[in-house]
């Protein structure tokens, strides 16, 4: 199995350098999807549309801890730190990964944690500092599973480190594997209060970035196949932790491969594992009111109302194979502007209150199977009000409301994936009764 991934290695280098653009978004893939799924993982509850919006356009969302935008600050900073120390392509040793314990915890906080006699009590955590109390956990079936004990922390690291050193320098094992191994002895050892699973992940990037390969991204759908690959390994078997790396390792330069030759980039798993994601509830004390006018209306489009546009134009398109026209129409029209981008930059300062942005597609000619052909079409608008906005769409079977926000918030990716991809269904659903009926 790791043959075929030096295989898409030797064919991504092949393809390098990348074009500026195409690495950048490459990175911003691999940088908004690591930090996402590594702090959900530990229990941060921001949604990716939530990452994205604040590591993207430095925007936050009430109903989070401050802790929780501290952790993804930080953790995004020990990224970057992990990708120079890999860059370098220097041996850690210790010193380096209490340093990156202490980047990505950034400041010492209060947790919950119990006694040895089982009581309840709360644990300051000092980023980058061994433990010096145990962190024993209670498995699914009750039962204690031992992490190193406080005085065998240190040397254990130490036999860590230069057990690491001896594997890089040698090449004998595949860096994936080493990454297992790696990822697996560190977590047995469990040196800090917190941060163990961050940092183990970070250590499995740092020496694969250093080989050459792109970061593997542990998601959270694939938590619970993660943990009993982990349990696996506890009880000698290394080998499931080892596929679960070179599954996901296979999906990193998979995507690298495409980015590096212009391709789209984004998978259907995003949508997917956002509506499971998007559960929480909207719980903000106070909500940030502003008015309508042309500023506030150009950064929402910017932050959410195009994005929410170009998912709708891409997933009729799929649909527009079964037509033999597809014209598109957007509204307010200008007779100067190209497309509806151009259109709503030209036409912003005009909007007032009750208008409408809409972009229709209109069908004509099915040509499926249907004894008549015949047309369709369909819309999807935003309603501008004073001090919030509506999202409606209508088909032939009429229009309705989907959502209803405020100015200051934005669409997520994973909302604008929800509302387009339901649409689309019912557009789909729709196209078929009319063609069963001719």
């Amino acid at each position: 199995m790791t043959t075929e991934l030096d295989e898409l290695k030797s064919a991504l280098l092949g393809l390098l350098p990348m074009a500026p653009d195409n690495e950048k978004r490459l990175w911003q893939k691999f940088r908004l999807e690591w930090n996402f799924h590594s702090n959900h993982i530990e229990g941060n509850t921001l949604t990716y549309g939530e990452t994205e919006l604040f590591f993207l356009h430095d925007r936050i969302q009430a109903g989070h801890t401050h802790r929780e935008y501290v952790e993804m600050k930080a953790h995004d900073a020990a990224i970057e730190h992990v990708r120079e120390l890999a860059k370098e392509a220097r041996i850690i040793g210790e010193g380096d990964i209490r340093n990156l314990n202490k980047i990505a915890l950034k400041e010492p906080f209060w947790k919950d944690a119990i006694t040895a006699e089982g009581q309840a009590t709360k644990k300051q955590v000092i980023p980058g500092e061994y433990k010096t109390t145990p962190n024993n956990v209670l498995t699914a079936t009750g039962e204690t599973f031992f992490f190193a004990r406080p005085e065998e922390t240190a040397p254990k690291m130490q036999e860590f480190v230069t057990w690491l050193a001896r594997e890089l320098a040698s090449g004998t094992s595949h860096p994936v594997e080493i990454a297992a191994k790696c990822h697996h002895d560190f977590v047995l050892i469990h040196p800090f209060d917190d941060g163990n699973g961050r940092v183990a992940r970070l250590l499995v990037n740092y020496v694969l970035l250093r080989a050459g390969f792109p970061p593997v991204i542990i998601r959270t759908e694939k938590k619970g196949a993660y943990l009993a690959a982990l349990q696996q390994a506890d009880a000698g078997d290394l080998l499931p932790l080892t596929n679960h790396f070179i599954a996901e390792l296979r999906w990193s330069l998979e995507i690298s491969i495409k980015a590096a030759k212009g391709e789209n980039i984004e998978d259907l798993s995003d949508a997917e594992k956002e509506i499971a994601l998007f559960v929480r509830q909207q719980t903000a004390e106070k909500r940030d009111v502003l008015p309508m006018g042309p500023e506030t209306l150009r950064e929402i489009y910017a932050l959410g109302w195009r994005g929410l546009f170009e998912s709708f134009e891409k997933k009729m398109l799929l649909l527009s194979k079964l037509f033999a026209t597809a014209k598109w129409n957007f509204q307010p029209q200008q007779h100067d502007s190209k497309d509806w981008r151009t259109a709503f930059e030209a036409g912003v300062e005009k909007l007032g209150v009750r208008h409408q942005l809409s972009l229709t597609v209109e069908l004509g000619g099915y040509h499926g199977e249907s004894k008549t052909p015949f047309n369709y079409h369909c819309a999807l608008s935003i309603v501008v009000q004073e001090f919030e906005y509506e999202v409606v769409v209508a088909t032939s079977q009429g229009q309705k409301q989907v959502l209803k926000k405020l100015y200051s918030e934005p669409i997520l990716t994973d909302e604008a994936e929800r509302i387009t991809s339901e649409f689309l269904k019912s557009v789909f659903d729709d196209i078929k009764t009319k063609a069963a009926a001719k």
